[in-house]
């Protein structure tokens, strides 16, 4: 942004000038002046007599004067920069300089000396005393004036004219200084109105607090700004929040008490801190954010988030009520034998540990894996559990978390008289809508981890207990003991065949 559309006497001090232009001329020996763009006069000292009194007293005189401004000021406009000047010589017979004043390549202004005489110019007092007498000057005194014109030499002029050239550089310099402190101010101005358009517009509540602190302790925290739907929330107006401080909560305010405790954490912290709050008497839920903005100012977002919660809460329900419907109708379909459960109803269900859970994530591992589960079905139930059944079932489980999760783990554990092998992933889950085709059709399969196999281990375990959602899924199978004769009879593997016979077929 250049210095278009300004004006000198806007940018700099003319009273500070003036005194520096009347100094100068009285050093100088000639006049200086200061005229803007339009012509008018902003600084006149040191100015001739015979200009002051005379020529510009007079209309005909007069109009020379303005006709020799005018032809300064349309060259100058022609443009010149700082040190050029140009020299002219009035219809009244006297001299003037003018140098043209540039602020960020603006022109605004000309400094002008003059009203003097060359020593090698031809003074015809014959002429002005002429002039006197048709114009009705007085002679005497009019020729006194012109007597006292200074007459300098072009060599003065010209060490003159480099002087003035760096006082014009100078008040072009303060011009321009003055000119980026305006072009500043008024930045800061539009950015603080852009601040408060969003800050006001703002959909989250907004609260600004001032820490004092005292040998580097947080000694007290206060309000000195919030918005419109802050303001609303709390159902305070502005100007009386504004200036709370945390030393004046009572506890009357569940709000403002609560956004002073968050406040003060971050605060203490010295980093930024998100958390959420329940306000009881309100009965509603805001999601807060604090942080810095400064080095003893902090900003508060508020967010109300009461319909999100209550819409989950709602989604929970409705979801409890589908996953009772469903544990109802397969508990009646499979006569108690495949029962759906919480994950802490799951937990409650397991007996004690026979080993660590073991990772698996490659078809490589899962020999080793029925192995390993077949050795601890005979170190805790040694002769009484019928590995075909054990392999059957659990190789289902292993096989469909490798392939629909990428892998999972499973861990054994003994609970009254039953065998447990619970196989668990961090898969998509079965979802409701599939869950009975999932788990009661022979061969269905989704792309939901466990998809399938539940036909077998329904017909080959006690229970199987489910678990299942969106990243976890956990199904347990039971086996019951058998005797040496259910064995023997069934055809069952008994403990005492080698680890060899035991691998899946």
């Amino acid at each position: 942004m250049g210095a278009e559309g300004h004006e000198l006497k806007s940018l700099i001090d003319l009273e500070r000038v003036r005194h520096l232009c009347e100094g100068l001329s009285q050093t100088l020996g000639v006049a200086l002046a200061l005229l803007d763009r339009s012509g008018e006069v902003l600084i006149a000292t040191g100015w001739q007599d015979i200009c002051t009194r005379y020529h510009r007293g007079h209309p005909e005189t007069l109009q020379g004067c303005l006709e020799s401004d005018l032809s300064i000021n349309r060259r100058l406009l022609e443009g010149m920069d700082g040190v050029e000047h140009y020299a002219y010589r009035c219809s009244n017979g006297l001299w003037d300089v003018a140098i043209p004043l540039v602020v960020d390549g603006e022109h605004l202004a000309n400094v002008y000396t003059g009203q003097f005489f060359f020593e090698d110019d031809e003074v015809d007092r014959e002429a002005f005393a002429d002039r006197a007498r048709r114009l009705g000057f007085d002679e005497d005194a009019y020729l006194e004036a012109l007597d006292r014109v200074p007459v300098i030499s072009r060599d003065r002029l010209r060490k003159t004219i480099t002087f003035l050239a760096d006082f014009v550089g100078m008040i072009g310099e303060l011009g321009l200084s003055a000119l980026r402190q305006q072009q500043k101010h008024a930045e800061l101005q539009e950015s603080e109105r852009r601040y408060r358009r969003l800050f006001d517009n703002a959909s989250d509540g907004l609260m600004v607090f001032r820490v004092e602190e005292e040998a580097a302790s947080l000694t007290d925290l206060v309000v000195v700004d919030l918005n419109p739907i802050q303001s609303r929330r709390t159902r305070t107006p502005r100007e009386q929040l504004i200036g709370r401080r945390l030393s004046e909560v009572d506890g009357s305010d569940e709000r403002l008490g609560a956004y002073f405790d968050v406040v003060t954490g971050a605060v203490a912290s010295g980093r930024a801190t998100q958390c959420e709050i329940y306000l009881r008497g309100q009965a509603v839920y805001e999601l807060l954010s604090v942080y810095p903005v400064g080095r003893s100012t902090w900003v508060l977002s508020a967010t109300d988030v009461t319909e999100l919660r209550e819409a989950e809460r709602a989604l929970r329900r409705q979801e409890e009520s589908i996953r009772n419907a469903y544990v109802d109708v397969l508990d009646a379909v499979t006569g108690g034998k495949l029962i759906l459960l919480t994950e802490e109803q799951l937990a409650d269900e397991l007996g004690t540990p026979l080993g660590y859970e073991t990772v698996f994530g490659a078809a490589a591992e899962l020999t080793t894996a029925r192995r390993r589960l077949v050795r601890a079905a005979e170190t805790g139930f040694p002769g009484r559990i019928r590995h075909e059944d054990l392999l059957s079932t659990v190789g289902e489980a292993l096989d469909n978390a490798l392939k629909h999760a990428g892998g999972g783990a499973y861990q054994t554990f003994a609970r009254h008289d039953c065998l447990q092998v619970a196989v668990s992933d961090d898969g998509p889950g079965i979802d409701f809508r599939t869950l009975p085709r999932a788990t009661l059709v022979s061969g269905f399969s989704t792309a939901a981890s466990l998809g399938m196999g539940f036909t077998i281990m329904l017909q080959l375990c006690e229970r199987v207990l489910l678990t299942t959602r969106p990243g976890h899924t956990v199904v347990v199978l039971e086996f019951g003991l058998r005797t040496e004769e259910q064995l023997d009879g069934a055809g069952g593997v008994v403990g005492s065949r080698s680890e060899e016979g035991l691998a899946p077929r």
